[in-house]
């Protein structure tokens, strides 16, 4: 066994109180971010070949 998994247990008001400290990220947020860093990678031997590479 690696390691101990601690089992965490809040209540209602302590989620309430942890919520408004980090809200949660809505997830159309996060999909852009991911897309626009994976929007050009199907063009990578063509980036290659422009920068005089392989």
């Amino acid at each position: 066994m690696i390691g101990k998994v601690t089992e965490w247990k809040m209540t209602p008001e302590e989620l309430e109180e942890y919520r408004k400290k980090y809200p949660p990220k809505p997830d159309d947020e996060r999909l852009q971010k991911k897309k626009e860093a994976f929007s050009n990678i199907h063009t990578y031997g063509e980036r290659v070949k422009k920068q005089g590479g392989k």
